[in-house]
């Protein structure tokens, strides 16, 4: 019986792995958190939820969800990561820290990062990566350790040709 079901639950892995990875052509897509109006809406609705002032550790925006991390206001030696997807956010997880790094080399205030400039920063990162069959995948804000203490945007795009990754400042100024 387990050699016949294997077959299967492989079939139905390989089902799984394909529906995330296919483009959905049935409807009409959801607004990206790449345009400005959404953004605002997602980062207000993280504002709400994350308590203040928040010491992140790493800040990551797909098209349709973000993704933070931030040290823990109880715990400081605890990281929480907190998920947004359709408006609201998840209750916050504890993040497994790997490396031998301290995590408060990794920390920086959040409000020191320009945020508003996120979606003007996604536009030019496109025209300068120059990939006019490209999208962008996520954008990364966090310390660019180990070669310095700054803290920047990575900007992903992505194509069926090449990748680029766009570097910026914490003011959205690309590098």
């Amino acid at each position: 019986m387990a050699a016949a079901a294997a077959p299967l639950a492989a079939a139905c892995n390989q089902r799984a792995v394909e529906s995330w990875l296919a483009e959905d052509d049935a409807g009409p897509r959801a607004p990206s958190l790449y345009e400005a109006g959404e953004f605002t809406r997602a980062l207000e609705a993280l504002r709400r939820r994350v308590p203040a002032p928040v010491q992140a550790l790493s800040l990551l925006i797909y098209p349709d969800h973000v993704v933070l991390q931030a040290q823990d206001p109880a715990r400081l030696d605890v990281a929480l990561q907190y998920v947004l997807r359709d408006g609201a956010v998840a209750a916050p997880v504890a993040v497994t820290l790997l490396g031998t790094g301290k995590l408060e080399d990794n920390l920086f205030p959040l409000d020191s990062a320009r945020l508003e400039a996120i979606p003007a920063l996604v536009a030019e990162a496109r025209t300068r990566a120059n990939l006019p069959e490209g999208r962008v995948a996520r954008v990364l804000l966090k310390r660019a350790l180990p070669e310095s203490m700054d803290v920047q945007y990575r900007v992903f795009l992505t194509s069926e040709r090449r990748d680029a990754v766009i570097h910026a400042t914490a003011e959205g100024r690309l590098l």
